[in-house]
């Protein structure tokens, strides 16, 4: 139980580049509301992309992305 916190607390967040969408795209998994045009997004490795404040949110408790978490 000690070893999984551990790991929990220590694995690094995945991190993101910050940018403004400049055409509607689909909606955020997070928190289910349309991602729009002029709206901060975050765009993951993995390529997902969340609202900023949605997935600073999600990376206060989780540390991977909410559509892979196993990455």
């Amino acid at each position: 139980m000690d070893l999984h916190l551990v790991l929990c607390l220590t694995k690094p967040r995945v991190t993101y580049n910050e940018d403004v969408l400049t055409k509607d795209a689909g909606e955020c998994a997070i928190c289910l509301e349309d991602l729009a045009q002029g709206d901060t997004i975050a765009r993951l490795p993995c390529l997902c992309i969340y609202h900023k404040g949605c997935i600073d949110e999600w990376f206060e408790v989780n540390r991977s992305c909410p559509e892979h978490p196993s990455d």
